[in-house]
């Protein structure tokens, strides 16, 4: 559907003003580019996109930014977007860490990579009001077998309201069609999808959660506000760092009834999170028995998956339902649960706060 070539809102300085919050692999920075050059060369808007993120690997954090103005007015800002009209967070882990949707006003738009309901999204947003958008990315991602980015740009189009779908849809065509043109079509099929299951609801303030007036986010340890001498008291290396947070919303499921401990997973592994423990092998020799990965540092690389020559290792899509601590037992679904028993009778579990399971036997 054509749209027109006008901003539903501007800030004071006349720019509607979107940003991604995001991790790397998810593909946030190409979705701002791909949107703005639609929006620049399909609509008539002026337009800039620009990308913030430390070492380019997945996992670690990225801000994606997307600034727009009527085709009269020149963009000469590059400053990151503080006060976004339009939020996109790819991955519902994100909703947990702290920073994610500062600056909203009260109308703003906020779209979530989500297989939550819509209200409970908006309880742990604690969104006082606006329109909230929800779509499940990854499942449709990993049905179609391409990136959720697609998928999110589809929601993040149905939401703007202004934007017209035919010239992003171009872009992605043209964007994947020069280096892997077999991924065209499952990539415009995400999109089409993402935009058409993304389901929208608008909240006036009903005092259910506070309105909180705008200020500046300072993070809890930065340049401005570092210890003396440069000091970092809670370094990323540390045993009790929980870097789950990190992966891409998929991670290996681990089976201890097909295991045969035969340790490729361990070889391959780049972050050391499968732990060994002394046991007896099926033969009731002495040897070292793979306990199963340590969820708390695994990024979701998925190289134990590939290289595990009995399957005991499979893609599985993280949900908000699976909890995992620094035990390297998975709290989660309970076919699994059971195969981690190492004796033929299945392991016996008992569900206790909530989502978390207790191993009983």
């Amino acid at each position: 559907m054509a749209r027109s070539a006008v901003l539903p809102k501007t800030n004071e300085l006349g720019f509607f003003e979107m940003r991604f919050e995001s991790v790397g692999g998810l593909g946030a920075n190409l979705a701002g580019q791909i949107l703005t050059q639609a929006m620049v060369l399909g609509q008539g808007f002026n337009g800039a996109h620009f990308s913030s993120y430390g070492s380019e690997k997945k996992g670690s954090p990225v801000k994606s930014f997307v600034r727009l103005c009527a085709s009269d007015k020149e963009v000469r800002s590059s400053a990151p977007v503080g006060r976004p009209d339009l939020l996109a967070i790819f991955h519902y882990c994100l909703l947990r860490v702290e920073g994610t949707t500062y600056g909203l006003y009260p109308d703003s738009t906020v779209v979530v990579g989500t297989p939550d309901p819509i209200d409970k999204v908006r309880e742990k947003l604690k969104l006082a009001s606006g329109t909230l958008v929800v779509v499940n990315a990854l499942d449709i991602a990993v049905q179609e077998k391409s990136r959720l980015n697609t998928a999110m740009l589809g929601a993040i189009v149905r939401a703007a309201g202004f934007i017209d779908s035919e010239p992003v849809k171009q872009v992605i065509a043209d964007s994947f069609g020069a280096k892997y043109p077999q991924l065209v079509e499952a990539n415009l099929k995400t999109f089409d999808r993402g935009y058409k299951e993304a389901e929208i609801k608008h909240y006036d303030y009903d005092g259910r959660f506070e309105l909180s007036p705008f200020s500046r986010y300072v993070p809890a340890l930065g340049y401005e506000n570092a210890p003396i001498g440069g000091v970092i008291p809670n370094p990323g290396n540390t045993a009790r760092k929980d870097l789950s947070a990190s992966r891409q919303g998929i991670f290996p499921l681990y089976y201890r009834d097909r295991c045969i401990d035969c340790g490729l997973c361990t070889q391959t592994c780049p972050d050391f999170v499968f732990v060994w423990e002394k046991g007896k092998d099926a033969a009731g020799l002495p040897a070292m028995v793979l306990k199963g990965p340590n969820y708390q540092y695994c990024k979701g690389c998925l190289k134990c998956v590939d290289i595990c020559p009995v399957d005991a290792l499979v893609m599985e899509c993280e949900r908000p339902e699976f909890n995992f601590t620094a035990n390297p037992q998975l709290w989660g679904p309970v076919e699994a649960l059971v195969a981690l028993s190492r004796e033929n009778d299945p392991a016996k579990w008992e569900q206790s706060d909530g989502s978390y399971w207790r191993r009983v036997s």
